[in-house]
């Protein structure tokens, strides 16, 4: 597997981490597609620069004082696509594909955040959602209507049109709950509508990170005329 840097690289980014007394960070995990919250643990110097080496997860146990790689035992291997460490460079966030059956948790679960409580306990995010689609997709179950949109782009592009009018409608003249119920009618559909043309989620993305990174280079650009 293709690591994230080589040797030189990942020393230098693990030497400019901050460690605890133990010389520890913690690491977040998330799921790269659905940007699911997957395991929280720790990582030591040298685990840091395994992980950007090798493009594989290595931690550090604090219980059997060792290191040790991600899915070595289990097969649910974590490949690494992306680091990124916070503001004060004391913790690290991990952005992961995790390989054989898909479990982080070492109890066998996808995730080791089971609990949740609040408003966010009952959300879907649209990376969650774009998710979901491609299951349902997979799935091909008769009478799916997200296989039916795919199925027909006569029906999935009139959709659009459809839900893009009636978002319209209830921006000018409807209120919130109105909006929202047709904001995601949208959301849903496009997203249904751009993977049946092969698009995903994280494509978009890329594209409006592009945008973006080009907004901030023109802004930095008339900051020095």
């Amino acid at each position: 597997m293709k690591g994230l840097a080589d040797r030189k690289q990942a020393e230098k980014f693990a030497n400019g981490l901050r460690y605890s007394p133990e010389g520890l960070v913690p690491v977040a995990a998330v799921d790269s597609g659905t940007r699911e919250i997957l395991m929280l643990a720790y990582a030591s110097r040298e685990a840091v620069e395994r992980t950007l080496s090798s493009g594989e997860a290595w931690f550090f146990s604090r219980s059997r004082n060792s290191l040790w790689k991600k899915g070595e035992t289990s097969g649910n291997m974590m490949r690494v696509l992306s680091v990124a460490q916070d503001c004060d460079s004391d913790s690290l966030l991990y952005s992961v594909e995790v390989q054989g059956q898909g479990n982080a948790c070492h109890m066998g679960r996808k995730s080791c955040f089971v609990k949740a409580f609040g408003a966010s306990a009952e959300s879907l995010t649209l990376a969650q959602l774009d998710a979901l689609i491609a299951s349902r997709l997979s799935e091909k179950k008769p009478g799916s209507y997200t296989v039916k949109l795919v199925r027909s782009r006569k029906l999935a592009v009139a959709k659009i049109r459809e839900e893009g009018e009636e978002l319209a409608e209830a921006l000018e003249k409807k209120g919130r709950k109105e909006i929202i119920w047709e904001a995601c009618d949208v959301l849903y559909h496009t997203l249904v509508a751009v993977r049946a043309r092969g698009i995903t989620l994280a494509e978009l993305e890329q594209e409006l990170g592009g945008r973006n990174a080009k907004n901030e280079k023109e802004k930095k650009k008339n900051k020095k005329k």
